[in-house]
């Protein structure tokens, strides 16, 4: 048996379900809206079982475990509870959560996905690139305006968030932290100080490359743009054209180090390409894969379901 871990639309899982059904893979997935209903633990008879909508499963009759995002979700209390004993209660849940993880593991389930470590910090990992032999953007994070003047006038700068890129509604308006380019003439007519921002010089690409690694295995594709936009998110799908990519050996070797390092199992890695480096941006180890699969004729998610 197979335990499927991820958000309730993620396409991508769909998927991989698609493709476990084709193989006639029997498999049980979890989502918000398929709850672990009850728990029955008994340690001196090493018993370890879960309800599934009614169904009883023993954790050591999975075999394999495939984590794509989310968390494991419980039936909660009906009645209403006070913030404190509701604290309470989802810490009492996150704990029994991290326990199921690491029994599954301990019991010899093949565990595919960052079941553990979901999150990265965008300035270690490039840090961390950078030791590796990775070329990074010349990057800097300043608190205040009088700083900019390290920054060389005569290049062009990008900011970006430190963390992930979340949605700010104000006054009825939805606005998000894209990558945007920077004046530095502007920046230099004010006074005041600004929280901590990440600053990096901006490389005058050719293409960017999505690359996506599972285990070993690594996909990559190289995205065009015909416009001007500096975060590809802002490009409309009509102005771009995708390549499958081969990587250079030296880059392969690096993202693999890089993963082992950071012990992520699966991630989606962000390059850019001038005329003639490779520079590295980031490490998303929840990331998207479906453009890569799709555009590069990947079949990645086949690639998935034949190894759980």
């Amino acid at each position: 048996m197979i335990l499927i871990i991820s958000a309730d639309d993620d396409t991508m899982t769909d998927a991989i379900c698609a493709w476990l059904s084709f193989l006639n893979k029997k498999f049980v997935r979890l989502s918000e809206n398929q709850l672990i209903t009850a728990v029955v633990f008994d340690f001196k008879a090493d018993l370890f079982k879960i309800d599934i909508n009614g169904l009883r499963y023993d954790l050591k009759g999975f075999q394999s475990v495939f984590y794509r995002n989310g968390s494991l979700m419980y039936n909660g209390f009906k009645a209403e509870i006070d913030s404190h004993l509701k604290d309470f209660f989802n810490s009492e849940l996150k704990s029994l959560t991290h326990f199921i993880y690491y029994y599954l593991e301990k019991s010899g389930a093949k565990i595919y996905g960052n079941i553990i470590n979901k999150e990265v910090n965008k300035l270690e990992v490039l840090h961390l690139a950078q030791t590796l032999g990775f070329k990074i953007p010349d990057t800097y994070v300043i608190s205040q305006l009088m700083d900019v003047s390290i920054l060389n006038a005569s290049k062009n700068y990008i900011t970006k968030s430190i963390s992930e890129v979340k949605p700010i509604f104000y006054e009825n308006d939805l606005y998000l932290n894209y990558t945007k380019e920077i004046n530095l003439k502007y920046l230099n007519t004010k006074n005041e100080n600004i929280i901590p921002s990440l600053i990096q010089n901006k490389i005058n690409k050719i293409y960017e490359v999505r690359a996506f690694f599972f285990e070993k295995t690594i996909w990559a594709i190289a995205t065009f743009e015909f416009s001007d936009n500096i975060d590809g998110r802002s490009t409309k799908e009509g102005d771009k054209k995708y390549l499958p990519l081969k990587l250079p050996k030296d880059i392969n070797v690096k993202i693999r180090k890089l993963a082992k390092i950071l012990r992520l199992k699966c991630g989606t890695i962000d390059l850019l390409k001038n005329d003639k480096n490779f520079y590295f941006l980031e490490i998303n180890p929840l990331g998207q894969f479906h453009p890569v699969s799709h555009y590069g004729n990947y079949q990645i998610e086949k690639y998935i379901a034949d190894l759980l």
